[in-house]
Order: structure tokens, then C-alpha cells, then sequence
């Protein structure tokens, strides 16, 4: 029996040795180390993503020991984003400054690495500190612009909605002691968006009003109405589209113009609204000339290289302004003839439009309104234009 004991214990002693030095191979002989494996990757969107911000990378499997490098696919300096932090759900980086554009993202760990999927877009974007900008100028006035982080060779773009598609003004400036200097662009006006530019890169910086007075030319024209202190406000053409055309065909106005208003800044809609109509109307297999509606809107004056079509058919109470802006001229005839001129005003369910005429005719300060019949009377039409 004693014997039986005896072997038993040297048969558990041998399979404990067996199974211990198992063990201690399957320690030593871990195969070959694997790069870090990171999964459901989802880059922050390249509005969010700004130069010297920090940034989330939604994913699983990301480390605070991580190195995350970034290699540009638009010619732009490559960087490796320091790690702020990381947690289960993804990694936190800072973009540097000189960052900008499209990035391939690279996680290395324990010197392997993992090439990710998913590119990372960097805005073309910068900040300026403390910006401080005037709210409004003068065209062609000398300006400084106040803040920290300007650069030799930063440039000053001008933009409004109301310039003609495609048309802006850049300003060189100068470093100056607190930010930059320059001088507005001459043809500026109204109501400017002001970015910073730098390369690919851009700085928002606000807007800058820049108002103008009635009489001045500029904008295609001649500005003969303002509002907001300058700011906004109506331009005329120097001439007439037409001198003799009737309103539109005899189709009682309504519902082809219905809609329109006699207000002021209404007279884009109006011509817009008079433009469809009529279309629907010939949609419908009927025949007619050229509106005047439609000849102020295809009207087109290029002035100093830059083309300006964006006019229209003035509304009752903006084409008031006009004759109320002429009345104050020494010479009223060489802008504003003395004839009859449409307006997009009419009176509903008739086939009626409101125009200006003189009691005589011929004469240049009696001035009177009245309803004409659209397909009868032949008149002018002066196009105008707003900002």
C-alpha cells in the first residue's frame, strides 16, 4: 500500500513539473508582437478640426503612450500631434499651427505602427489673439487692425454679397506695432466680410461697414438712396434700358404678377417675380416680346473691367426715391430724362402698373404717378440695383 502512495505522489510530482515548464515556454515563445490594432475610427470633421486646437479621434484601442504622426498629402509640413489624452472611446490630439489640409495618421507603439484608414482634414484656417477690428472705414482710408499672431506678408480680403459674382478686394499690409496696417481698396462699399489671408490659410476676422453718400458713383452707378447710415442703400444705371416698350403682354397683370409690393428693396423680388411669370406664361403656348421687367434683369454695364448684372425693375417706392434724388440736380435732364418710367408696382387682379410721368410730358419738375395700362403705353424703364 505504502508503495501504491509512493508512486502516486512522484506521478503528480512529474505532471506538475510538466505542466510548469509548459507554462514557461508559452511565456518565452509569444510569437511576434502585434501593431496596435485600433477599430471604428471616425475623424472629426475638417470644420472642427483648427490649427492649434485639440482635436478628438472617435476609436477603440487608442493609448496615452500612443505616438500619433501625420504625413501631408497636400504638399504641407507633416507634424506628430502631441497626445493630450485617451480613454476607451477614442484619443485626443492638439493640431499645431502650421497644419492645414489633408493628413494620412500613423499610431505607433512600442516602435510598431499602425497606418489608419481614415484620412484627417485640417482646416486651412488660423487664429489671430485679441483681434480687435474697426466697424467701419472709409474707402481708400488708412486702417490698423489690432491683435497678436499677424505675419509679415498677410493680406486683407473684401468681400460683400452685393459685388458682382466673383469680385473682391485684397489690401497688402504693413506690420504695424499692436497688428497690421493698409488702406481700404478703392471700389469697396457697404457692408464687408474681412478674412485674413496667409497662404492657403484664412483668419475670419468679422466685418467692416463701409458707407457711401448719395450721389457717389460707384457699384455700376450712381447711389441715389440710403439707409443704415450709408451702409445699405439703391444704385442707378446711367442710362435707360429702354426708352419706349409697354409693361408686358395683355394677360391682366394678375396672377402673373402676383405678389409684388411697392416697398422699398422690393424691387428685386418684384422682377423676379414678374421674370417667372411671364415664362409660365409662355410655357402655357403663349407669345410675347421682351418685358421690362425682363430687360432690366438681362441688362448688364461693365465699368473699370468689372460687369455688373445683377439690376432690376424698381419698385413704386424706390423709383420715388429716384425722382426725389433728381429733383436735387442742377442738370435733372442728363440723368434722369424727362420721359415717363415704368415701376414693378402693380395693382392686383388688373392689368395695371404703376409708372411716373411729368403733367406735360416734357417737363422735369411736375412730377405725378398713375396706374398705365401694361399692353398700351410705351415708356421707359430704368434699371437699379441695391446693397
Amino acid at each position: 500500500m505504502k508503495r501504491i502512495s509512493n508512486l502516486i505522489f512522484i506521478f503528480f510530482t512529474l505532471l506538475l513539473i510538466t505542466t510548469s515548464c509548459k507554462e514557461d515556454e508559452a511565456t518565452i515563445l509569444t510569437g511576434d508582437a502585434i501593431s496596435p490594432v485600433i477599430k471604428y475610427v471616425s475623424m472629426p470633421s475638417q470644420s472642427s478640426t483648427i490649427p492649434g486646437r485639440n482635436v478628438y479621434i472617435n476609436g477603440i484601442g487608442f493609448s496615452s503612450e500612443d505616438s500619433i504622426s501625420c504625413r501631408s498629402l497636400e504638399e504641407e509640413a507633416d507634424f506628430t500631434a502631441p497626445v493630450m489624452s485617451a480613454d476607451n472611446y477614442g484619443i485626443k490630439i492638439f493640431v499645431p499651427e502650421i497644419a492645414g489640409g489633408e493628413y494620412e495618421v500613423s499610431v505607433t507603439r512600442n516602435n510598431l505602427t499602425t497606418v489608419l484608414g481614415e484620412h484627417l482634414f485640417v482646416a486651412f484656417v488660423f487664429t489671430i489673439d485679441n483681434l480687435s477690428v474697426p466697424a467701419s472705414a472709409e474707402s481708400g482710408e488708412d486702417l490698423v487692425i489690432t491683435g497678436e499672431g499677424f505675419m509679415n506678408g498677410d493680406q486683407v480680403l473684401f468681400e460683400s454679397d452685393y459685388y458682382p459674382q466673383g469680385i473682391s478686394y485684397v489690401a497688402e499690409t504693413d506690420m504695424a506695432t499692436d497688428g497690421v496696417s493698409f488702406t481700404v481698396p478703392d471700389g469697396c462699399y457697404g457692408m464687408n466680410n474681412i478674412t485674413l489671408l496667409r497662404g492657403k490659410k484664412t483668419c475670419n476676422m468679422g466685418t467692416i461697414n463701409i458707407p457711401v453718400n448719395v450721389g457717389d458713383q460707384i457699384g455700376g452707378g450712381v447711389v441715389f438712396y440710403t439707409s443704415d447710415n450709408g451702409v445699405h442703400g439703391l444704385i442707378a444705371a446711367q442710362e435707360n434700358v429702354v426708352n419706349e416698350q409697354v409693361f408686358g403682354p395683355s394677360i391682366q397683370v394678375d396672377p402673373y404678377a402676383s405678389g409684388v409690393s411697392e416697398d422699398i428693396f422690393t424691387g428685386k423680388n418684384n422682377t423676379d417675380i414678374l421674370i417667372d411669370g411671364i415664362a409660365l406664361w409662355r410655357a402655357a403656348g403663349n407669345s410675347a416680346e421682351p418685358t421690362v421687367a425682363e430687360l432690366c434683369g438681362q441688362y448688364s454695364v461693365e465699368i473699370n473691367g468689372i460687369i455688373y448684372n445683377d439690376w432690376f425693375l424698381g419698385s413704386l417706392n424706390e423709383m420715388t426715391e429716384l425722382f426725389n434724388y433728381r429733383a436735387t440736380l442742377a442738370n435733372a435732364y442728363e440723368f434722369v430724362p424727362a420721359q415717363n418710367y415704368w415701376t414693378s408696382s402693380v395693382i392686383p387682379g388688373s392689368n395695371w402698373a404703376w409708372a411716373y410721368h411729368y403733367v406735360n410730358f416734357w417737363e422735369s419738375e411736375t412730377l405725378i404717378t398713375g396706374a398705365a395700362p401694361c399692353d398700351v403705353w410705351a415708356i421707359a424703364a430704368r434699371p437699379i440695383r441695391q446693397f
